[in-house]
């Protein structure tokens, strides 16, 4: 439905079921407390202005099905730092991370203005191919961004742990951001590569901080800092 929560602004996460296909036009615009999103895994497509000024959204894990993004879906989410593009991407619109500063480190808009007055972008079509290369050279990035992690993917992938994107994210930041990430894809990782623990992104947080942050599936118990401490440690060497 257009417009289905609009501005429902004690809206704060949201589960969707697998048989949502369709995030019609405006459905969360203006949602400005929503938190966290954990996305249908049969999604398809996501309407013009879907999470329009969801400024408190900090992570989008987009599933393989989806292929198509409509103008402005994610327009206006400035505390947006995680979004991957699916290979089966077919469309994605115009402005579609407008306003995403703390994403859209490497890709600055630029502006022209019209005899009328109206300012447009003039370069929607450079970001977007940004946004579909962004992680060509970092296939254990993507893999982190997996909707159906496994800690086979993890193993298969560890030789690259270290690596970093534009934002200095390791994929152990992109993995504890994962509202689907499982308890053993963490264990698996430290295990391996245990220094990457300590390492800091470009506004100074370690992947714990993003664990702490994230709506982690499997961990429904108490979410206090001192119980996501000892599953942060239970899971270390």
């Amino acid at each position: 439905m257009k417009y289905a929560f609009f501005r429902c602004k004690s809206l704060l996460r949201v589960t969707m079921p697998a048989t949502i296909t369709e995030i019609e036009e405006g459905a969360f615009y203006g949602c400005d407390s929503l938190r966290y999103i954990r996305l249908s895994r049969n999604l398809v497509s996501i309407g013009d202005y879907a999470f329009y000024d969801c400024a408190s959204l900090q992570a989008v894990f987009l599933p393989p099905t989806i292929t198509r993004i409509d103008d402005g879906a994610f327009n206006g989410c400035t505390s947006l730092r995680c979004l991957n593009v699916p290979e089966a991407i077919d469309h994605i619109g115009i402005d579609v991370i407008w306003g995403c500063d703390r994403l859209l480190t490497t890709a600055n808009y630029k502006f022209d203005e019209e005899e009328d007055g109206i300012v447009d972008p003039i370069n929607s079509d450079e970001v977007n191919e940004w946004l579909r290369q962004r992680y060509g050279n970092l296939p254990f990035h993507q893999a982190c961004f997996s909707i159906s992690i496994t800690t086979q993917m993890i193993v298969q992938g560890i030789e690259r742990a270290m690596e970093v994107d534009d934002q200095q994210m390791t994929a152990l930041h992109i993995l504890c951001a994962n509202p689907h990430v499982t308890r053993d894809a963490i264990r698996a990782y430290l295990q391996m590569s245990p220094e990457a623990a300590d390492q800091e992104d470009s506004e100074g947080m370690t992947p714990f901080q993003y664990l702490s942050r994230n709506d982690i599936a499997f961990f429904e118990e108490d979410r206090s800092v001192s119980s996501l401490m000892a599953l942060w440690y239970s899971c270390m060497p």
